[in-house]
């Protein structure tokens, strides 16, 4: 632990408890959390991420991580093509697979490392915390319950990249208000977004949902009292009622829809009669799963053709992905 105090030292940072009541200075950089403050004394620069979404934070912000937490998927780095296409060509970023390790990411020397939305413990952030800066969840946010936004405003002011963070926010709640706006007929309307496997409701607190009800849908009122405040909920396939909606988003992260073709009841579904199912294949599933700055937009250019397509009115219209593969998968 010695070792790990002298590579903390030299990263001229300091990451201290609330209690511990640190002395400010103009230039300081503070973040409160769940277990105190974090204080640096310049912007970051040097970033370990181990949130599982981390990546996504980061490159928003036009910045590549030294290190970064993969979570399931994407190319042979981790990642997916909404990150990948930010990704400068140089860049030389190390994925981390797995549980936390605190030593190995001692050794990577970080400035900052950044864990907001990635289940770290304080067993492991007190570890981290003697080597340099750390920024676990804030107060109040559950391990993996910091929104999108929030995240990239505490990072932005980590990096000293407040601007940057609220241009990029900005800019994704333009394009979500602008859906939202030019399709008036979807207001009131209602929606489910289920995973194909049990099937599987996601409720209104969860992060899919909320993207949804963002453009004007709403979840059904028998769905809504099975969610009993949580973020999913395993609907019995025997019971239909609350997929009974406007539109069910179908979310697929295997390629496979043998769970869904073989639902015996699928067929009494108004969605599935008149044609306003909406099947997404594991790309468009994993970007509404990740529900970052980066993914957002993505989810929102390929599943906005396709509610266009699923609430046209007329039953005949084959709505992309919902019976075959393609854009969507």
């Amino acid at each position: 632990m010695r070792r790990l105090k002298r590579i903390g030292m030299a990263a001229g940072l300091v990451a201290a408890a609330l209690s511990a009541g640190p002395s400010l200075h103009a230039e300081d950089i503070a973040v409160d959390h769940r277990w105190g403050r974090t204080v640096l004394t310049k912007p970051a620069e040097r970033i370990v991420t181990l949130s599982y979404t981390g990546i996504d934070t980061l490159l928003a912000l036009g910045m590549t991580p030294i290190a970064y937490r993969t979570w399931y998927g994407g190319d042979e780095r981790g990642l997916w093509p909404w990150a990948a296409a930010h990704l400068p060509g140089d860049a030389t970023g190390l994925p981390l697979r797995g549980e936390i390790d605190p030593e190995a990411v001692a050794r990577l020397t970080p400035d900052l490392v950044e864990a907001s939305y990635s289940g770290i413990s304080r067993a492991q952030y007190a570890a981290l915390s003697h080597v340099t800066a750390v920024l676990p969840p804030p107060d109040g946010r559950g391990d993996f319950g910091t929104p999108w936004d929030e995240t990239l405003r505490i990072v932005g002011k980590a990096t000293g990249r407040d601007a940057r963070a609220q241009d990029v926010i900005d800019a994704v709640e333009s394009q979500i208000d602008a859906v939202r706006r030019a399709h008036p007929d979807w207001q009131g309307k209602t929606a489910v977004v289920a995973r194909l496997d049990g099937p599987l409701i996601f409720s209104e607190m969860d992060p899919r949902m909320k993207l949804i009800s963002r453009l004007g849908f709403q979840l059904p009122d028998t769905a809504n009292a099975l969610a009993l405040n949580n973020f999913y909920f395993k609907l019995d396939r025997e019971l239909t009622e609350p997929l009974d909606a406007d539109v069910v988003i179908w979310l697929d992260f295997t390629a496979d829809r043998g769970s869904l073709d073989s639902h015996p009841l699928r067929h009494t579904l108004r969605a599935f009669r008149e044609g306003r199912e909406i099947f997404l294949g594991p790309e468009v599933s994993a970007a509404l799963n990740y529900a970052s700055a980066l993914s957002i937009p993505y989810s929102l250019d390929r599943l906005v053709p396709m509610l266009e397509a699923a609430l046209d009115g007329d039953p005949a219209t084959v709505v992309p992905d919902a019976r075959q593969g393609g854009p969507g998968s």
